[in-house]
């Protein structure tokens, strides 16, 4: 309990940096390729995003095991203000980076979603002590973006609540119901209610970018810090993409690509990408693992070592967006070296 109290301080620390402007990098100040997306601060676009994540695309129920999502987001535009996000998420963000960073474009995405998992054997009543909890997760996330033609910067913020309240098990036995799969049975094991939060920043920089006057290919890292009751964690990744339009696609990209928004929505062209990428990091906390924060409830012991592999596709056509893509991530507990994989289909609609 001791070390979770310090990284509940150390996600304030976190807030009050972001918000002293002290995470701030350099910037690349070239951002006259914004015609690709019209004239910026004045002709945003809005879109919504459908998700689906489940395991049953890679034949298995245990786990990650299913997860959805609705999003809305509007840009790109040249700067945040209170005419193009919530008074209080303007004010809270005034003073960081992801505002004052000349020379960039910005937009902004906020997604509700959720998440559940379970262990190996969803047919045993009985508390399985010897493998991960029942666990739903539900939350509302916010992500300003920021971005020019070699980096993209976000920041998010995430609410929410897990246990019981997420209504996991609900929704769990009617997608069971609808395929005809087995029932699970141990939800009454499930860890407590408990209202969590999460501060996270990831930058995407182009290592290496060579693009043709149709297709291209760049060479992506990634850096990424999370501080709070739902995961404290420092990861960093690199991916390759290949495709067409590739100047500004990375603006929103993550190794969790189908969870946030498909720029490629914002163009007006059919274009397409395919990407690969790895990822590893250092965990501190989570609760899906741990069990709750400040209430005893099931828990497994936590593998702080982490690593994941994905590969997707991304693609435009006419007003809809698309991305498919396959995860698997090591084990999160040290109960097991079995890796966890997971598929996942978003679909995108932009529109004035």
């Amino acid at each position: 309990m001791t070390i979770r109290k310090l990284l509940i301080v150390g996600a304030g620390w976190l807030l009050s940096c972001l918000y002293a402007g002290l995470c701030s990098a350099q910037t690349n100040d070239d951002i006259s390729g914004s015609v690709l997306f019209q004239n910026p601060e004045t002709n945003d676009s809005k879109f919504i995003t459908l998700t689906f994540q489940n395991d049953v695309f890679v034949g298995e129920d245990n786990g990650y095991t299913n997860g959805v999502g609705f999003t809305y987001g509007r840009g790109p535009f040249l700067s945040f203000s209170k005419d193009n996000i919530p008074v209080w998420l303007n004010a809270l963000s005034s003073r960081t980076y992801i505002q004052t960073k000349p020379d960039k474009i910005r937009g902004v995405a906020y997604m509700f979603f959720q998440r559940m998992q379970t262990p190996n054997d969803i047919e045993v009543v009985e508390l399985q002590k010897d493998d991960i909890p029942y666990a739903g997760f539900v939350a509302l996330q916010t992500t300003m973006f920021s971005w020019d033609r070699n980096v993209s910067d976000q920041l998010s913020f995430i609410f929410g609540a897990v246990g019981p309240i997420a209504l996991a098990e609900r929704a769990q036995k009617n997608v069971h119901s609808a395929i005809g799969a087995d029932q699970p049975l141990g939800w009454d094991n499930q860890i407590e209610d408990e209202f969590v939060f999460k501060v996270g920043a990831l930058r995407v920089q182009k290592f290496y970018k060579n693009y043709g006057e149709r297709y291209g290919f760049d060479l992506l890292g990634l850096a990424n810090l999370g501080l709070g009751t739902v995961e404290s964690a420092i990861k960093a990744g690199v991916a390759l993409r290949w495709g067409s339009n590739m100047e500004y696609s990375h603006a929103t990209f993550s190794l969790q690509t189908d969870r946030q928004v498909n720029s490629l929505a914002l163009s007006k062209r059919n274009d397409f990408y395919l990407y690969a990428g790895l990822g590893a990091g250092l965990v501190f906390n989570d609760i899906l693992i741990d069990g709750n924060t400040f209430t005893d409830s099931h828990s497994a012991p936590l593998e702080h070592l982490q690593n994941t592999a994905t590969a997707g596709a991304v693609w435009k056509r006419n007003s809809l967006a698309y991305v498919f893509q396959l995860s698997t991530f090591s084990s999160r507990t040290t109960l097991s070296s079995k890796r966890e994989k997971y598929g996942a289909f978003s679909l995108t609609y932009a529109f004035k």
